[in-house]
């Protein structure tokens, strides 16, 4: 297992202290949340938002990023005099942060925890769909906004309380996938994916469901589950098949495990997956390089960027241990959301942000344009999606 320390940044993170006093709320607090939603969550002028990310294990590669562009964001806007509401009270913000270990008890049990403390605002994440998923009814259930910054999965049942900035997998696999198969005439797609994630599971249905507009048949079709150690038997039906690509629907750390044995067994075929995983420096090393060549999507070109966004990427690159990677800019734009939300709020409390969120429309520093209206559901309706080939170590072209 790939295990990331539970700190990426240059500093240790200043307010791990509270973050662990947050956790100590116990039932009576809980009892208290039905008072909590109207109550203005900002004491001595601060505004505290919670966090849940996986922090170690084989998600932490996105986790880690998505945490480190949430700080960068806060120290942007406190520099800048903090979160201003409607009537120009300026609040100074506070992120605590709670690692889920991918395990998606442990992130309802942190959600519930932020919930129970009366200083908490709203949660921001994960960035994956183990957590993400199940935390969306419980946001409902205990009324606090939860803005995801990462997660694709689709969602089944959505509610007014959860929302995402990022692009999702049934708004940029379809793309992905129609740029690819024009791209190298594919007509035999394989398919590898972990069946215990339900984002991977998500995207290989999206590659079943495109077969026939597409023009392609799935000549293979392997699941295996999450923690995997040896993927031989799922590679020998996959290169049997003979397929002119394969879409690897896994984890950044079992991902990069797949990818040197179908290296080894010469498959020799483009590479496919979602997220920008393979875009990840630490999937390529993981991996040896074995994924050059292949294909994903990301939001933000970041290694082909200007302006803003071109400052914004030298500036966390410099501030962080790890470099810049879409999760990166989800954690960061996920921050600017709640802060442009609360500008138009007559007080910071979690019934004033869930209506603004609702039909929010922003566009954050680095141009992201992130626009919500909720019902039906909590997705970004103005996602941008780039397909982009993995030439190197974080390097890339953009062929969309």
């Amino acid at each position: 297992m790939n295990e990331f320390p539970t700190d990426g940044s240059r500093r240790p993170p200043a307010n791990l202290s509270s973050s662990r006093r947050t956790f100590l709320q116990g039932a009576a607090a809980i009892a208290l949340l039905p008072a909590l939603s109207h109550r203005a969550l900002a004491a001595d002028g601060v505004i505290k938002i919670g966090q849940v990310q996986a922090l170690t294990g084989p998600s932490a590669e996105h986790g880690v990023r998505a945490r480190d562009g949430a700080t960068l964001a806060a120290e942007e806007i406190n520099a800048a005099g903090g979160i201003r509401d409607a009537a120009n009270r300026a609040y100074r913000l506070e992120l605590l942060e709670g690692d889920m270990v991918n395990d998606p008890r442990q992130a309802i049990t942190l959600l519930r925890n932020y919930a129970a403390d009366p200083d908490v605002l709203c949660v921001l994440g994960p960035t994956n769909s183990v957590g993400f998923l199940p935390m969306t009814p419980v946001a409902e259930q205990f009324s606090i906004p939860l803005i995801g910054n990462g997660s694709g999965a689709p969602i089944k049942q959505w509610n007014t309380w959860a929302y995402r900035v990022n692009p999702t997998s049934l708004s940029a696999t379809p793309v992905l996938l129609k740029t690819i198969v024009a791209k190298h005439g594919i007509k035999r797609l394989a398919i590898l994916v972990d069946q215990t994630s339900e984002v991977h599971v998500g995207d290989a249905e999206i590659c079943r469901n495109l077969a026939g507009e597409l023009d392609y048949e799935v000549v293979a079709d392997e699941a295996y589950s999450a923690g995997n150690q040896d993927f031989a038997a799922q590679i020998t039906k996959i290169r049997f098949a003979k397929p002119d690509a394969l879409f690897l629907a896994a984890t950044p750390g079992d991902g990069a495990k797949a990818a040197l044995q179908i290296d080894e067994a010469g498959l020799g075929v483009p590479l496919i997956t979602g997220f920008g995983a393979f875009q990840d420096p630490v999937y390529w090393d993981n991996s040896r390089g074995t994924i050059a060549n292949g294909y994903t999507w990301i939001a933000q070109d970041l290694a082909h960027s200007s302006g803003a966004l071109s400052q914004w990427t030298k500036t966390y690159n410099e501030r962080f241990r790890f470099e810049a990677t879409i999760q990166s800019a989800f954690g960061y734009d996920s921050v600017y959301a709640v802060a442009n939300a609360i500008a138009t709020c007559a007080e910071p409390t979690r019934d004033e942000l869930h209506r603004a969120l609702m039909n929010l429309n922003t566009t954050t520093p680095i141009r992201t344009s992130i626009s919500f209206k909720n019902p039906p559901t909590g997705d970004n309706l103005t996602p941008t999606v780039t397909v982009i080939q993995v030439t190197g170590r974080g390097e890339y072209v953009a062929v969309s």
